[in-house]
Formats: structure tokens, C-alpha cells, sequence
């Protein structure tokens, strides 16, 4: 018995197995095959599955496939399928006849285990990389941002004492004042971003009501909205429950998915949405913007990919770490009339 008549005969393992001819007649397979692809003798492969676009090539080509790599969608779930064909030939009737014997090897959790693999290593690397370069941005930041506090200090002292004040050239110098602690502070913040995506760190998880998270996050929301002239629409459950978070991290993870809402809305409206489901809290932030393509979706985790050109693209790698630590994940959907995400984190436990 071959390889092939085993597979047939055990339709329990995982592998999938068939024989198909020159026009991707199915003669011969496992149940394995016959229940993932939806054939059956005497059927054609599906024209618009990989397997067929990669078989009907090798019958064009007439030559065998080795270790070719496939993905496959069988009712939402997608499957990374290690590919060999081998073509043999035999006579029928007087006539040659060629057949494709195939085997495809599921290697989805092997596929798994390297992406984490190599995204933990770029996240190292990225660590290391702060680690070399933080102190010698951190430390002249740190100076700077004391000579504004200084610099703004002396000033009000000036203009207090000063019997001839202009209110306005106050103002003014104030506002710039301000304007550059707050870039201090932004370059401050990506910097320990940074950090944080390459070395372990923990956070301070605690039970906290809802409500009272949003008594702290919404207003700085609102304020940002009326900053954008973006209109703002907030829906809250009917309700109370607890989250298991750290309040300070959740903050800066809404924050960076907000910040991307503002900026794509085009003026349009923002949706911020909190659901607690049994088991729990769910927080979608929906813009109304031109949308994500699917491709960009793909890399829009990766560290350092980004469209915008001012931007450094370690943000939305920075909230899957932070909420990875929390129990939590997101989910990013796009469309051509706008961005969604779908921010699930864990029900605390009662006690």
C-alpha cells in the first residue's frame, strides 16, 4: 500500500491527499481533502482556491512541486499548506495519461510559532536599540524641558513685577512656552515607547468600575474633538462593570487609537463606544475617514511601518504589547467609509 492508498483509508490524519489529472479531475483523495476543498470524484478542483492556481500551472509546466507554500481559507479560518506534486505517467485505453499525485501538509501552528518568533526578536532589537540611544535623547530633553520651566518661571516673575506689562506679548510668550513643552513632552513619550516594545515591563492591573474611568478619559477626549472640529459621539453601557486594566497605560492605548481617528476622520464624525459583554468590556472607536486598505492592514502592526510621514510607526505595535499584558487584544477593520477598532479587554474577576 503507498503512501496515497493510506491516506484514503485515514480520515483522521492530518494531511491532505489526493490524485487528479491533467484537467484537475479528482480520481482519487483522503476524506481530509474531500471535506476541506468541497469535491469529490469525478469533480475539478476549485478554479478559485490556491491549490488549483498552483496545479494547473504544474500541468502547464508538466513538472513536479516541492515545498511550495499555500493559504488556504476554509470557512474563516485561514491555513498555511505545505505544497508537493508529484507527475507520473501511465497508459489508459493505448493513450498516455499523466497524473498529479498531491500532498499538502498543514503547517499553520509551525507558521504561528516563527511570526511570534520573529516578532519578539524585532521587539528585542528594537529594545536593544533604545537602550543604546535613550540616555542621549531622554537626558538633553530633560534639560530642555527645565529651561522652559525656568525660562517661564522668570517670566511671570518679570511681568508681575514689571509696571509697564503687555498683557499680550505675555500671552504670546506663554503660549510658545507651552506649545514647546508639549512637543518636549511628545518626543518624551515615543521615546519611552520605544523602550518599553523591547524590554519586559509590568503593569499595574487592578478592578476598575467603568464608569470611573470614563469620568477621567472622556473629557480629554471631548477636548480634542473641539481641538479637530471633529464631532463626537459617545455611547456607554446602561450598566456599571469592572475592568482588569492599568488605568495609566489603557489612556495612552485609547489616546494613539484616537489620535488616528482625528487625523483620518477628515472633519467627520468619530463614534466611541463602550459594551460590556459577559465576560468582557469592549470599546470600539469607529472614524468616518477614507478608510485602510487591506494591504496596509497586514503591515499596520509591524514596528516602524507607517504612511504618514512625520510619524514613526511604532504606535499601534505599542498598544497590541500593552494590551497583550493586560489580556486583552484589538481588532482593526477598514472600509471604503472608514477605519473601525475593536478594543476587548478582560472582566475582573469577582470576588
Amino acid at each position: 500500500m503507498n503512501v496515497f492508498e493510506f491516506a484514503k483509508q485515514s480520515p483522521d490524519i492530518d494531511l491532505f491527499m489526493a490524485t487528479v489529472d491533467e484537467r484537475l479531475t479528482l480520481s482519487a483523495a483522503n476524506a481530509r481533502f474531500k471535506f476541506q476543498y468541497r469535491v469529490d470524484d469525478g469533480e475539478s478542483l476549485p478554479a478559485g482556491s490556491q491549490l488549483g492556481k498552483a496545479i494547473a500551472l504544474a500541468v502547464k509546466q508538466r513538472q513536479n512541486i516541492a515545498g511550495l507554500v499555500i493559504e488556504e481559507s476554509f470557512a474563516g479560518r485561514t491555513m498555511q499548506l505545505l505544497l508537493y506534486v508529484y507527475r507520473s505517467e501511465s497508459e489508459s485505453g493505448g493513450q498516455p495519461r499523466e497524473q498529479y499525485h498531491i500532498a499538502l501538509f498543514d503547517v499553520t501552528g509551525l507558521f504561528h510559532f516563527y511570526e511570534t518568533k520573529l516578532a519578539n526578536e524585532r521587539r528585542k532589537l528594537i529594545g536593544d536599540m533604545a537602550a543604546g540611544t535613550a540616555n542621549s535623547i531622554l537626558n538633553p530633553l530633560a534639560v530642555v524641558k527645565g529651561s522652559l520651566q525656568l525660562i517661564e518661571s522668570t517670566l511671570k516673575s518679570y511681568f508681575a513685577s514689571s509696571p509697564l506689562v503687555d498683557f499680550h506679548m505675555f500671552q504670546n510668550l506663554d503660549q510658545y512656552l507651552k506649545l514647546a513643552y508639549n512637543q518636549v513632552q511628545e518626543i518624551s513619550s515615543y521615546v519611552k515607547r520605544w523602550l518599553l516594545l523591547g524590554k519586559p515591563f509590568q503593569l499595574e492591573l487592578r478592578p476598575v468600575l467603568v464608569s470611573a474611568f470614563l469620568e477621567t478619559f472622556i473629557p480629554t477626549l471631548q477636548r480634542e474633538a473641539i481641538k479637530h472640529g471633529v464631532p463626537l459621539v459617545c455611547e456607554y453601557p446602561a450598566s456599571d462593570g469592572s475592568m482588569l486594566v492599568d488605568p495609566h497605560y489603557l489612556k495612552e492605548v485609547l489616546s494613539e487609537f484616537v489620535k488616528n481617528s482625528f487625523e483620518a476622520s477628515n472633519r467627520g464624525e468619530i463614534r466611541f463606544s463602550v459594551q460590556l459583554a459577559d465576560e468582557a468590556t469592549v470599546i470600539t472607536i469607529r472614524d468616518t475617514g477614507t478608510g485602510i486598505a487591506p494591504e496596509i492592514l497586514e503591515q499596520a502592526r509591524k514596528p516602524f511601518f507607517t504612511t504618514k510621514e512625520t510619524a514613526i510607526g511604532l504606535g499601534l505595535n505599542f498598544c497590541e504589547v500593552v494590551l497583550d499584558k493586560m489580556g486583552g487584544h484589538f481588532q482593526l477593520t477598514g472600509s471604503e467609509t472608514g477605519t473601525e477598532v475593536r478594543i476587548v479587554l478582560p472582566k475582573a474577576p469577582k470576588v
